[in-house]
């Protein structure tokens, strides 16, 4: 059994952790995409995590997360190779997520150890995008669906009914 209480909060704290290692990385939000102020900023490559869903099974509790992984397109002239260039790289970060939760190192130069409790759910898609939102951005994004422990124990509730 797991020794760590992964909920949503727990699993977007620890990709954001990630996150902030990654150095090509160089903003992290969390919440509905039209809370991300998207022209308030310049500061990108860009990760938003969305929360999903989480359900509920004998033994399990699944947590999945909308990514997306998100660059400006900075060359106009030359836009199609431009956008291609930005979702190859974002692909390649959505990538190195991916392996680091399946390696269960989750931040680059400190292992955070996740443990055999959690298991990423596959097979994980990931599609590209192409957004005009304020600026011109390009990217990735995917859902990832995490299996974890979860025995509908009392002691585990931050509400006890009486």
């Amino acid at each position: 059994m797991s020794t760590v209480g992964y909920n949503l909060k727990v699993m977007i704290k620890l990709i954001e952790k990630w996150a902030s290692y990654h150095q090509q990385i160089n903003r992290f939000s969390f919440g509905t995409i039209q809370e991300a102020d998207l022209g308030k900023t310049d500061a990108y490559c860009w990760m938003h995590v969305s929360p999903s869903s989480v359900s509920y099974s004998d033994g399990a509790r699944t947590i999945s997360l909308d990514i997306m992984i998100a660059d400006l397109v900075k060359d106009h002239e030359d836009k199609m190779n431009a956008e291609l260039d930005v979702i190859n790289d974002c692909a390649l970060i959505m990538e190195d997520l991916i392996n680091s939760i399946e390696n269960s190192q989750y931040s680059v130069g400190t292992v955070v150890e996740l443990g055999d409790n959690l298991v990423l759910q596959k097979p994980v898609n990931v599609t590209p995008f192409y957004n005009d939102f304020t600026n011109n951005l390009a990217g990735v994004e995917c859902t990832l669906s995490f299996d974890a422990d979860y025995t509908f124990d009392y002691c585990d509730s931050s509400h006890l009914l009486l």
